[in-house]
């Protein structure tokens, strides 16, 4: 990138997250319009986990890594997750401004612990289920590798998918061209695959405690409203890309086997995802949740020692060990916090989403009635998408989620939980189209040597498949 490139995407991407920011703070210091407030918080929040992601472009000065020479950043050399912590930064903000409005906090401790108790399981097996993938492929082709272990990452989680499938094929991608098809088919199929259950895709499990208590969802819901446009979405794009994978034919006949070393590891895996789901399912006492999140806890500080471990005697001269072991060490807290974060950052924003939806009801009266619900399910799904595009998914998720939420009075629980549908379907899809979209893209991206300009590009030609999410809401407001 030319400096004057990256001076114009470092002040279109990081300052101007800076002056939407403080722009949020004015207002809310002098007591102005919530409206105003919770758009330019969102502005802030969008703008600032997009650019932030980057830190050689915040830290622009001197051009790209320029900064690695100075130990006076010294902690933000091994830093891989600025996106995700200037989340962090604006959420904390916004709950300092509610209560500034004199409002209580509410932190999503539920949601939270389970991230990090899925996160840190799946870091601690993430590397023991290459074997897997080995079996499958004996059974099927590398089909079945790609859409069964993106399908995995409903029990996984989306990021352990992302390490296990791109370690899994790296190897066998010859030309440059083939890796950027197969990462951005990857962040695709991945994206998707964690709609299966509530806990492995951020953009469900923030607004899960809403569609169980708004719309009466459990899992068998879940399945039956989203679920099933995931599985669609996931086997399109695989058939888009697959034949980008080479067949190496001494890495195939050698494919390492389950040993007695990756029972334990495994065991963990499936014994926290069990224990959420069984929570999910039979709503347990405060007494079994809280030993639910002591063992969340228990299986963090586990994987941190295991990194810890890991990575003890890392060379501090190799960037690329100090960024996996910041990463091996530190991502699922992170998350977890973010998770948090993001909820305050949507608690702040209700007026302005409310409004907007209130407009939204305006206009759908306005439509002949026998599509207008149809119509409204589209711009649901697309404006989650492309907010998706440039922000975090489970951002776009929470914020949105308040217009079908908002509209059940008004439309009945059935219409507004297509438009919920939509809300989601849009996030998990959404989250394809740039490398800060998801959190698997980052490991992606870094996997497989894609860049962002790059990854743009290429994800373009799959948009098309979103045609799988939206035959599958046609087929839900048909019966509905």
């Amino acid at each position: 990138m030319s400096r004057k490139n990256l001076y114009r995407a470092a002040f279109v991407q990081s300052w101007l997250a800076t002056m939407a920011f403080g722009g949020f703070l004015t207002t809310v210091a002098s007591n102005g319009s919530q409206l105003v407030a919770g758009g330019a918080i969102l502005l802030a929040a969008i703008l600032a986990m997009n650019g932030l992601a980057r830190t050689d472009m915040f830290l622009a000065g001197g051009g790209p890594r320029w900064w690695y020479k100075f130990p006076i950043f010294g902690f933000f050399h091994r830093i891989t997750n600025e996106g995700e912590l200037a989340g962090i930064a604006v959420g904390i903000a916004a709950g300092g401004t509610i209560l500034w409005w004199g409002q209580s906090l509410h932190i999503p401790w539920g949601e939270c612990f389970t991230l990090l108790g899925i996160m840190s399981a799946a870091n601690i097996a993430v590397r023991h289920m290459i074997p897997i993938m080995g079996f499958l492929e004996r059974i099927g082709d590398m089909r079945l590798v790609i859409a069964g272990g993106s399908l995995l990452s409903s029990l996984t989680g989306e990021p352990a998918a992302a390490v296990f499938l791109c370690d899994y094929v790296k190897t066998r991608i010859d030309s440059e061209e083939d890796k950027k098809r197969v990462a951005v088919g990857l962040a695709a199929t991945i994206g998707s695959g964690g709609g299966l259950t509530f806990f492995a895709a951020p953009p469900i499990l923030i607004v899960w405690s809403k569609l169980e208590a708004s719309f009466g969802w459990g899992i068998t819901d879940l399945i039956a409203w989203v679920g099933v446009g995931c599985v669609l979405h996931v086997t399109l794009t695989t058939f888009r890309f697959y034949q980008h994978v080479g067949k190496n034919v001494e890495f195939s006949n050698n494919q390492p086997r389950l040993s007695r070393e990756s029972i334990k590891p495994l065991a963990i895996l499936v014994s926290i995802v069990i224990a959420h789901i069984l929570a999910a399912i039979f709503k347990p006492s405060q007494v079994w949740i809280g030993l639910l999140w002591a063992a969340d806890s228990a299986a963090a500080v586990y994987s941190y020692l295991l990194a810890h471990a890991k990575y003890a005697d890392v060379d501090q001269d190799d960037q690329h060990a100090l960024e996996e072991a910041f990463t091996a060490r530190w991502q699922p807290l992170i998350l977890a916090v973010l998770l948090a974060a993001l909820e305050l950052i949507g608690v702040v924003a209700e007026p302005l989403i409310i409004w907007i939806g209130q407009k939204v009801l305006v206009l759908s009266v306005m439509m002949p009635k026998a599509i207008a619900l149809y119509v409204l399910a589209l711009m649901m799904f697309f404006l989650s998408a492309v907010t998706s595009h440039f922000a975090d998914n489970a951002l776009a998720s929470r914020v949105y989620i308040i217009i079908p939420m908002s509209l059940i009075k008004s439309l009945g629980l059935g219409p507004a939980t297509l438009l919920a549908t939509a809300v989601v379907q849009g996030a998990l899809f959404g989250g394809l189209l740039t490398v800060p979209a998801n959190l698997p893209n980052f490991y992606i991206s870094r996997a497989l040597g894609v860049g962002p300009g790059p990854w743009i590009r290429t994800s373009w030609r799959l948009y098309w498949t979103c045609i799988a999410y939206l035959a599958w809401l046609t087929v839900r407001f048909v019966i509905l």
